[in-house]
């Protein structure tokens, strides 16, 4: 379920390659503004300066925090009045038992929706940091599914790559994969943008934004819900 409301974007930061930043803009002044995370549909919006703000730390911590993914953010756009949504980062799932508990996850997301329908990116991906390389490993899907709320969105798409001996042993190609967020505003706020990621087999549930299902603290990067 969506709500066909003025165009949303979130942008997650903690994974890929950065090409380009938005130079500084007026403050009061909303700008055309471009991410471009490689799906094949860019989405463009309006962004005042806090919203570019964000969108740039959220781009950072793509290279802070690499997943394969990558966006690029740059000025200047013809604006589709559409739905749309993107964010990226890194969270810890421990401490806690199970093989998991401890490992920082990194993860890259971009969604949005346009008159075509919904395009993105979904990647979560365990390094060899952390003593963690055993369960060395990376989820990918795509985006069938977008909903906001204010500064809470939920991302649902179907798996196209579940690997190594972590993510294949609780998830497969075809099963669905959810990203539930919300954005907490800029890091310098000192309130953690939060993270929930589920994977089960299809068919998926209706798309609905809940804060409650983002269960854990994003500890570096950043994501951007643009409503």
């Amino acid at each position: 379920m969506m709500n066909n409301r003025a165009k949303r974007l979130v942008l997650a930061t903690a994974a890929g390659l950065f090409f380009a930043l938005v130079a500084p803009l007026a403050a009061l002044a909303d700008n055309l503004v471009t991410v471009d995370c490689g799906d094949g549909s860019p989405l463009s919006t309006t962004a005042d300066l806090a919203t570019l703000t964000s969108l740039r730390a959220s781009v950072q911590g793509m290279l802070d925090n690499p997943t394969g993914a990558s966006c690029t953010l740059s000025e200047g756009a013809v604006v589709d009045p559409t739905l749309t949504v993107g964010s990226s980062s890194r969270y810890d799932r421990g401490p806690g038992p199970g093989p998991m508990q401890g490992c920082g996850l990194n993860f890259s997301m971009s969604a949005h929706r346009d008159s075509s329908g919904f395009h993105g990116q979904q990647t979560i991906t365990i390094n060899n940091a952390d003593g963690c390389s055993a369960d060395k490993g990376q989820v990918k899907a795509n985006v069938t599914c977008l909903d906001v709320k204010n500064n809470v969105a939920q991302i649902l798409g179907i798996i196209s790559e579940a690997s190594g001996p972590f993510f294949s042993s609780i998830a497969s190609p075809g099963d669905i994969f959810e990203n539930d967020v919300v954005d907490n505003g800029r890091p310098s706020s000192g309130i953690a943008d939060m993270i929930g990621q589920n994977a089960y087999p299809g068919p998926a549930a209706p798309c609905l934004a809940d804060p409650t299902l983002a269960t854990f603290p994003v500890e570096n990067g950043n994501i951007t819900v643009h409503d």
